[in-house]
């Protein structure tokens, strides 16, 4: 091979430039990285030429650099190769296509760099060498096939060191490329980086997708990936592939990449936010802004129902299209009211009082739709009194049906509340048939009951 472990190619306006790099176990040529003799350099710059027109008869080389290590130790401008020396190679059926050198893989090498650099593919080399895979060892010998294909246009490769807030993502964006060449580049089975990593960067792989821009925000008290992602025009799943984030939570203070433009924006996704107050449930709040309770619960990275006063709320107004216009609390009472028979309410706010009068407004709710269900279910009584009042095998269903306290029952406007939200199809217990304290209860039939919540002091079944 001349005395030249291997090359690499570097495409500019005027041509090719060959980087020719010395076998480092042959001295003849350098003696401390510097030439003994103006004969030992004439003789070098000679094997040089003689290379590079054996290897790249038909390529327009302009200029052939000879490297020992790092240092440069001649330059010279060659112009373009004669076209009959081209045609003399195929007339004498050389093999310009099967040489091939050799490559001790180093720290930092991968197939795709060693394939750049020597002006071949990831594909060739794994061929030639029979391996099944794109992992190295350092150390390990590589037979390097030369010549196999012809040089892409804009293949140079840059290396970039990855520094806090860097992801795949908006690395290359930023480069014009794509993540799974960058990847595939750095022989990476993950998108997990490392501050200080040193990438190859395969710049001008593929044309630069279009209104990619980021922006960076820093996640402040509230933000959720749902309402970010709202403000800057893109989504959810946009900002978690951008950041590599595999759950919604954040911490304050996170730097995330936001990918603007991504996609276009969609219409009516405004936001606005609601402080909770006593009294607030989901299903209130979302029937108020025209939404919907996992509308909310997206929002703001809820994975319950249960609400704290004083808590601030994230309500995607718009996200559906929004009821009849409500202008208060008052209007939205009274609109329930003639949807829902006054005396069922009554009946039911009196349970509730019986039941749950030391239970919180979800509580409350969640008992008074343990009747809505059986009420709607086929194997009870199909009206909230019967059901209450319901006997099997000669007993009641409910205590304060059986002692008579059901029918003393005093309950106060929150009762009622929790009542009319019942029978309004709001259902903290997830469709449950059966409630009870199983401090209280000695009953082995509900105990064998499946469970589906427990809210308070009761324990919801099917």
């Amino acid at each position: 091979m001349e005395g030249f472990s291997r090359y690499k190619l570097n495409e500019t306006e005027d041509g090719i430039e060959v980087i020719l790099y010395l076998d480092e176990n042959l001295t003849e040529y350098s003696t401390e990285l510097g030439l003994s003799s103006p004969v030992e350099e004439s003789d070098m710059e000679r094997k040089a030429v003689n290379f590079v027109k054996r290897i790249f008869p038909t390529l327009k080389v302009k200029t052939v650099k000879i490297m020992a290590g790092g240092v440069l130790l001649s330059a010279l401008g060659l112009g373009t190769l004669p076209a009959t020396q081209a045609s003399a190679a195929e007339a004498t059926g050389k093999k310009t296509q099967t040489k091939s050198l050799s490559h001790t893989v180093v720290a930092g090498d991968t197939l795709y760099s060693i394939a750049q650099t020597n002006g071949t593919t990831v594909d060739a080399i794994k061929n030639a060498n029979n391996l099944s895979s794109d992992s190295l060892q350092i150390g390990q010998t590589l037979t390097i096939p030369v010549g196999i294909t012809a040089i892409p246009a804009q293949t140079n490769v840059t290396t970039y060191q990855v520094v806090s807030g860097d992801t795949l993502y908006s690395i290359a964006t930023r480069n014009g490329t794509t993540v799974d060449e960058i990847k595939r580049a750095n022989n990476l089975s993950s998108d997990i980086l490392q501050i200080g990593q040193t990438l190859t960067i395969p710049s001008g792989n593929g044309t630069a997708p279009t209104q990619t821009n980021t922006i960076t925000h820093q996640v402040v008290s509230g933000d959720t990936l749902y309402s970010i992602a709202t403000r800057n025009g893109t989504t959810v799943d946009g900002i978690k592939k951008a950041n590599n984030l595999s759950s919604d939570i954040l911490q304050i203070g996170q730097t995330l990449t936001i990918p603007s433009g991504g996609e276009s924006v969609p219409t009516q996704t405004t936001t606005t936010t609601h402080q909770v107050v006593s009294g607030d449930t989901l299903y209130s709040i979302a029937t108020r802004n025209g939404t919907t309770v996992d509308g909310i619960k997206k929002a703001n990275n809820l994975s319950s129902d249960s609400l704290q006063i004083g808590q601030t709320l994230t309500i995607p107004s718009g996200v559906t299209i929004a009821p009849a216009p409500v202008q208060s609390e008052t209007t939205f009472a009274a609109e329930q009211q003639k949807v829902v028979n006054k005396e069922e309410v009554e009946w039911l706010a009196k349970m509730i009082h019986s039941e749950a009068r030391g239970e919180s407004l979800e509580g409350q709710i969640a008992v008074g739709a343990v009747i809505v269900n059986r009420v709607n279910s086929p194997l009870f009584p199909n009206n909230i009194k019967d059901v209450l009042f319901e006997k099997s095998y000669g007993y009641y269903q409910f205590t304060p049906a059986e002692n008579g306290a059901l029918l003393t029952a005093t309950p106060n406007d929150q009762h009622r509340e929790a009542a009319k939200r019942a029978l309004s199809g709001e259902d903290p217990t997830n469709g449950a048939l059966f409630f009870y304290n199983p401090d209280k209860t000695s009953s082995s039939y509900l105990r064998s009951r499946t469970v589906s919540t427990t809210i308070g002091n009761h324990v919801f079944a099917f």
